[in-house]
């Protein structure tokens, strides 16, 4: 309806999986890179997991896309079956001959054993990804395993993807499938796109359509990113409203106004919304039905008259009903509807860079030379984006750079530097100054740059079962008291303790010592040199580091 409105050559937010719309951001570019190391490691399993939405199928094509020519590949799209039902499905993906319906789950993986052996021998390898993976009853889960153990002396005959929503992660972290746990040799998490690559994903699938102009404005973009998340398939959803509302009201680009109102068409969000484009359309629909009406009542005057009476729109007063189809949704003509917010102080706010060079002074980086983490200088901060709700930023009791959401098209950031009661102080380029809890929370837009210095150059989360020298350090800031055997072991104690830290946080109780789980233990430790957001010895209820 939209695209000659536009000059587009096809819808360019259809959630159709074109190939030609594949977009690989920078973290799916990385969780590519994991994949594909994965399976050139051999044997074993690979897990990608995300958000529904985030892209984990297309990701998958362009896995399938860049796998070597020495590879077959089974797929299983629909989990939902029973450890028989599953075996053949991969039969059939591989063309295994069996006994049809009646053959047996030993007969199954005899024949499946024998065509791995053959494959085997011919130099190739054998991948079965299965999407939906969360969907896996416990028992299928068990099996999917045991078909690991299909090997010769030295190698492992099949590898497994599984692919599924963030539950997946919680499911395999269960004890009873520590073994399926202990066989994963490449795990990746799907995050949402950030501001900057939402901006770059929008502009990707217009240009795919052929887009002469810059549609969207940057407010607008921005909008699509606050009401999306940063989930592709939401991007679409809204974006292809977004056009269609700018199409009825007869708008050559997209503001965030109309992305704002498509949103809350979308998704019902407020009360009372009205779907404002709909409405438009029905009234595009009754003012055609009117003219055409009326220009039938013309010409049936016209017949009875003669044609001494010119034909004239003003005859059934065709203006004034096309005038008064404003009137039938008011928020098209005067206020935008737009969320007001609280004031912005005009010397509060900063650009990311002055704000993250405040995060680095306030961790005992004089003058950093460059606002990139892990070059801020000899401490080596790292730097860690956070989503999420107000309680559970403060929870990690570490500084951070908030993004805010103000009414204006450039980004505006503040460095949180600590919270006292209801009151907050910002570090400025003029000193920390002090403003209400509700203005800040008000002007917040939910995310957050924090730091922290990693305890070793490993960024994988620390799992139960391994040993590593940083573990005895955790024991430390945790009050976790060390088995005498092995002080460096993540045993059963620690985990539990780090569970029950993790859901004092707010974190999900995985009792994987993660990023977020390692800021964390540094808000709450015991360590005198992490700038806290409210100092420990200051709050009876932030002091949590003791079991």
């Amino acid at each position: 309806m939209y695209t000659q409105h536009f000059q587009l050559s096809e819808l360019p937010f259809s959630i159709a999986p074109n190939p030609r719309y594949l977009f690989l951001s920078p973290q799916h570019r990385e969780a590519l890179a994991h994949l594909l190391y994965g399976i050139g490691v051999g044997g074993g399993f690979v897990v990608l997991t995300g958000e529904v939405g985030m892209g984990k199928t297309t990701l998958c094509r362009a896995l399938i896309d860049q796998l070597p020519d020495d590879v077959d590949i089974a797929l299983v799209f629909n989990p939902r079956l029973n450890s028989r039902e599953l075996l053949a499905s991969i039969c059939d993906e591989l063309s295994i001959p069996y006994s049809g319906p009646k053959a047996s789950l030993k007969s199954l993986i005899d024949g499946l054993n024998r065509h791995l052996l053959e494959t085997h021998a011919k130099g190739r390898r054998v991948l079965v990804l299965i999407d939906e993976a969360q969907n896996l009853r416990f028992d299928v889960l068990e099996q999917v395993r045991l078909l690991t153990n299909l090997e010769t002396n030295q190698h492992k005959l099949l590898q497994i993807i599984l692919v599924g929503q963030p539950e997946l992660n919680e499911i395999l972290d269960r004890p009873n499938l520590r073994q399926l746990a202990q066989r994963i040799t490449a795990r990746y998490h799907l995050e949402p796109l950030n501001l900057g690559a939402t901006r770059e994903y929008i502009r990707h699938r217009l240009k795919v359509a052929d887009a002469r102009n810059e549609i969207f404005t940057p407010a607008g973009m921005r909008e699509i990113y606050r009401r999306s998340g940063g989930i592709p398939r939401l991007v679409n959803l809204i974006g292809d409203r977004a056009l269609l509302g700018s199409y009825t009201l007869g708008k050559t680009e997209v503001d965030r106004g109309i992305v704002r109102r498509a949103a809350i068409e979308l998704h019902g969000s407020g009360v009372g919304a009205k779907p404002f484009i709909s409405q438009r359309i029905q009234r595009i629909g009754l003012v055609a039905l009117l003219f055409l009406g009326g220009l039938g009542w013309l010409v049936f005057k016209q017949g009875i008259r003669g044609l001494d009476i010119p034909l004239s729109l003003s005859e059934v007063g065709l203006t004034q009903l096309v005038d008064s189809s404003a009137a039938l949704n008011p928020t098209t003509s005067g206020s935008s509807g737009a969320i007001v917010r609280p004031p912005l102080p005009p010397d509060l706010a900063e650009s990311k860079d002055e704000a993250l060079k405040h995060l680095f002074e306030l961790w005992g980086v004089a003058h950093p030379e460059t606002t990139q983490c892990g070059k801020a200088g000899r401490g080596d901060l790292r730097c860690q984006n956070f989503r999420g709700s107000w309680d559970s930023l403060v929870r990690l009791n570490v500084i951070a750079v908030l993004e805010l959401e103000a009414d204006e098209v450039a980004e505006r950031f503040v460095c949180l530097e600590r919270v006292a009661g209801e009151q907050v102080w910002i570090r400025t380029s003029r000193g920390s100054r002090p403003m209400s809890m509700d203005q800040i929370k008000g002007l917040w837009s939910g995310r957050a740059i924090l730091a922290y210095r990693p305890l070793s150059t490993d960024k994988r989360a620390l799992r139960p079962g391994v040993s590593d020298p940083v573990i005895r350090e955790i024991r430390q800031q945790l009050g976790v008291s060390a088995p005498v055997s092995d002080p460096t072991r993540f045993d059963d104690n620690l985990r539990s303790r780090v569970q029950d830290f993790q859901r004092q946080l707010g974190l999900r109780p995985d009792g994987l010592i993660g990023t977020l789980t390692l800021i964390g233990i540094e808000g709450h430790g015991q360590r005198s040199d992490i700038p806290r957001l409210v100092p420990l010895s200051d709050s009876e209820g932030h002091d949590v580091h003791h079991p």
